[in-house]
């Protein structure tokens, strides 16, 4: 049976992922969650399947909380691991507008770019991390991270997109996050690749 581990997926692109996922009682699907209390989307999503779908309460910013998620995923999976897609981002509307000159004061601006690395950044480390050695005994060993149009430089530069300042500097260093676990594990047989999946609206999941 195929295994996947969603990291990030209460509502939005991790949980529309879920839903197709775990639509095939052959996969076995693992989340993770902020708080399993508040994500109502995702726990009716696991009442209407046949017990493939597993929901883990952890934070990405809990690098603790992350080596128990995976302990608790092997117990479920046996031990292995065959895809860990990581969803998990900060998108506050609030500062989503703001640029580097939109702060009120500078220990504004440092707290936001902070705040948005331990998430979209170490987030992503901590992920990794503590689901790698299950990942290394699965047979597809596949590490998706799902990025964004924020984090391209290129794309950036041509449309002159001064705002969205914390997520999309946060974006593009976790790019060259996955870029470094795509060199170190190329020779155990990793495809490990950031996808940018385009505007997507959230809003019917929002709550």
């Amino acid at each position: 049976m195929p295994s996947f581990a969603l990291i990030g997926a209460a509502r939005g692109i991790g949980l529309e992922l879920a839903r197709q996922l775990s639509a095939d009682t052959e996969n076995t699907v693992i989340v993770t969650v902020r708080n399993s209390e508040r994500s109502t989307h995702i726990k009716d999503l696991q009442q209407s399947r046949r017990g493939n779908l597993h929901i883990i309460e952890a934070d990405v910013v809990d690098q603790p909380a992350m080596q128990l998620a995976a302990t608790e995923a092997a117990k479920i999976t046996g031990g292995s691991l065959d895809v860990v897609v990581h969803n998990a981002a900060r998108t506050e509307k609030a500062t989503m507008p703001k640029g580097l000159f939109d702060y009120d004061t500078p220990e504004k601006l440092d707290a936001e770019l902070l705040a948005s690395f331990n998430v979209n950044v170490l987030g992503v480390v901590h992920s990794v991390n503590a689901f790698l050695p299950l990942l290394r005994k699965g047979t597809t060993k596949k590490i998706i991270v799902i990025s964004g149009e924020a984090g391209v430089q290129d794309l950036v530069w041509k449309m002159r997109l001064g705002h969205a300042a914390a997520y999309g500097i946060t974006k593009a260093a976790e790019n060259m996050v996955a870029t470094k676990y795509a060199a170190l594990l190329e020779e155990e047989g990793f495809v490990v690749a950031s996808v940018s999946p385009g505007l997507v609206d959230v809003s019917s999941t929002s709550t």
